[in-house]
């Protein structure tokens, strides 16, 4: 996803983050990466710095950077440019997809065929005689 932050554009891909990426977010703030997804959602300050850290290092030579509170990033601002990202990502995705209905080039399926009707039950056979329970007698 492309962020936008301080006016800088900055590529984001969390399928990039690493093991030892993700070790050190839970190690430095004993998070893992489902809290840190929730986290993101809720603006929380060591999932979006931890964020920030990634991004910059997936958008920077200097992979050296180390992950702590040094780092300040506006957690705020930081958080809107996510989720501005977020959304233009849905929206993109959404172009993409086929539409259904005429517009889509595709023609409607027919509807589906009604079951085979039942096969008919057998004649009785003129040569066979009905064999009848016994009378009891009283």
């Amino acid at each position: 996803m492309q962020v936008t932050y301080e006016g800088r554009e900055y590529s984001f891909d969390e399928e990039k983050i690493s093991v030892d990426e993700w070790r050190e977010l839970k190690r430095k703030y004993k998070m893992t990466p489902v809290g840190f997804e929730g986290g993101i959602t809720e603006a929380d300050p060591d999932a979006v710095t931890f964020f920030y850290w990634v991004m910059l290092r997936q958008n920077s030579a200097d992979r050296g950077q180390t992950l702590g509170d040094h780092l300040k990033p506006d957690v705020m601002a930081l958080h809107s440019a996510i989720a501005a990202a977020q959304s233009a990502g849905r929206a993109a995705e959404a172009e993409e997809e086929p539409q259904e209905g005429p517009t889509s080039g595709l023609a409607p399926s027919p509807p589906p065929s009604p079951s085979p009707p039942a096969p008919p039950s057998p004649a009785p056979n003129p040569n066979e005689q009905e064999v009848s329970a016994p009378a009891t007698v009283s």
